[in-house]
């Protein structure tokens, strides 16, 4: 559905621009409760979730749309590995919610375009 356009080949290489964001040192008093890796988990299953709510879909696309978001996380795992564990500061964590969200505007307008 979004793996194969453009917008998302754009959203990871915006991801491969930002990754000093995740490289940079945090200090450990504005660390998360969660770890990127966690972090990122949640933020997606929060938008697949309002995604599901937003839009009327029979169960087959709601499942491309799962093994969509597992292929994603997949791609953060590969880009992301070395701080997958690690608590993320407040930028990490903004920069989370707006990835995050691009991605949920990709499924939007993929969603859109099918009439949905």
């Amino acid at each position: 559905m979004i793996l194969e356009t453009d917008g998302y080949i754009e959203l990871i290489q915006y991801l491969t621009e930002h990754l000093d964001v995740f490289t940079a040192a945090v200090a450990e008093t504005e660390q998360a409760t969660l770890t990127v890796r966690e972090s990122f988990e949640e933020q997606l299953a929060n938008s697949i979730m309002s995604i599901n709510e937003q839009h009327e879909m029979d169960s087959a696309l709601r499942l491309e749309i799962v093994r969509e978001a597992d292929a994603i996380l997949y791609d953060l795992e590969e880009v992301l590995a070395l701080v997958l564990d690690t608590r993320p500061s407040r930028q990490q964590q903004a920069f989370i919610k707006e990835f995050v969200g691009l991605v949920k505007n990709l499924f939007d307008c993929e969603l859109s375009k099918q009439g949905l």
